[in-house]
């Protein structure tokens, strides 16, 4: 498999009133064909905005991409005018938002929406449009879908909602689908059903994916890597089976601690928590963002010094960790190897 996409040393920032808010800083690695790329980290970590980022979608003012690359087969989307990103946008490049009611126009039928798309990137008339706008919402399991067509976003429940999001999210068959917390709003029951379908999209449409969640357990089911983000920075990222398996960097350890598991002992029911709150990205810390809630933190080091992502053991040199500490030991790394751009 080739790359698909690489970002490198993406920096995004939004200028307040409050100050300046440092959204996304540096952030790099490489999506290949057909990779499930899973992004985790709670709420303020950068995630959605560098998705956003990508897209071209920051709300300029106040937000401002001030540095990177994203290269798309071959292109620099950030190099692109306004006019060639639309083209891309869609067609080559789909995103599905968390809330689809505020992503879908009330006062557009469904079948207005979704033919949109058809007739600018793929230049069908009015007929071809609504056959295909009515194949997909068959694909994605809506009953009826030529007379559902001409209903309004309002008349679908939310699981119905999502469905016709993907439906127009895959309308021009895109090579990489970026999913911002697709099924957070959902009932366990129907969030289970958006997930199956779209591992079963994939597989038919033979696209990447980049799936944005807080759902640790989602991600482990969907995706064949992980990238754990931080304060706007990625601190951990591998496989699915080396960072949950072999977690290497404390904040990872500690979502993973505050996830319920069927296979806990009873001794280990207890959940715990991550103590104290969220970096404030108007004054990011000068070394590590994780420094202030760390059980495994140096004094002198973890919070003058932000640390680079470090390349695993032999084993799994693809396994990358932001830290200067080993979580298994608790001792420091002396020897942390080559600094790696992912």
């Amino acid at each position: 498999m080739g790359v698909l996409m690489e970002v490198k040393d993406l920096v995004t920032r939004f200028y307040t009133q409050e100050g300046t808010v440092y959204a996304v800083n540096n952030v790099s690695y490489k999506l290949n064909e057909g990779e499930t790329l899973g992004i985790v980290g709670e709420s303020g970590s950068g995630k959605s905005v560098h998705a956003l980022s990508i897209m071209r979608l920051i709300p300029s003012p106040p937000g401002k991409i001030e540095n990177g690359e994203v290269i798309f087969q071959g292109r620099d989307l950030l190099k692109l005018s306004n006019d060639e990103m639309r083209l891309v946008r869609g067609a080559e490049i789909a995103m599905i938002f968390q809330d689809p009611m505020t992503s879908l126009n009330p006062v557009l039928t469904i079948g207005t929406q979704i033919t949109e798309a058809l007739k600018l990137h793929m230049g069908m008339n009015n007929k071809q449009a609504d056959e295909r706008a009515a194949e997909l919402l068959t694909m994605v399991g809506i009953p009826d879908a030529t007379k559902r067509l001409k209903a309004y976003p309002h008349q679908f429940s939310g699981g119905m909602r999502q469905r016709v999001m993907i439906a127009m999210a895959l309308s021009c068959n895109p090579k990489l689908l970026i999913a911002d917390e697709p099924t957070t709003a959902l009932d366990v029951t129907i969030q289970a059903q958006i997930i199956e379908l779209v591992k079963r999209l994939k597989e038919q449409f033979a696209m990447a994916i980049i799936w944005i969640s807080h759902d640790l357990g989602v991600v482990a089911g969907l995706s064949d890597n992980v990238q754990v983000m931080y304060g706007g920075r990625v601190v951990e990222r591998g496989s699915v089976v080396d960072v949950f398996k072999d977690t290497r960097h404390p904040y990872t350890l500690g979502l993973l601690k505050s996830l319920p598991r069927h296979d806990m002992r009873q001794a280990d029911k207890k959940l715990t928590q991550i103590e104290g709150s969220p970096p404030d990205m108007r004054n990011p810390p000068k070394g590590c963002p994780f420094f202030p809630r760390c059980t495994y933190r140096i004094a002198g080091k973890c919070d003058e010094e932000m640390p680079p992502l470090i390349p695993g053991p032999e084993s799994a040199p693809d396994h990358l960790k932001a830290c200067w500490v080993d979580v298994r030991s608790g001792e420091p790394m002396l020897d942390q190897g080559e600094p790696q751009h992912v």
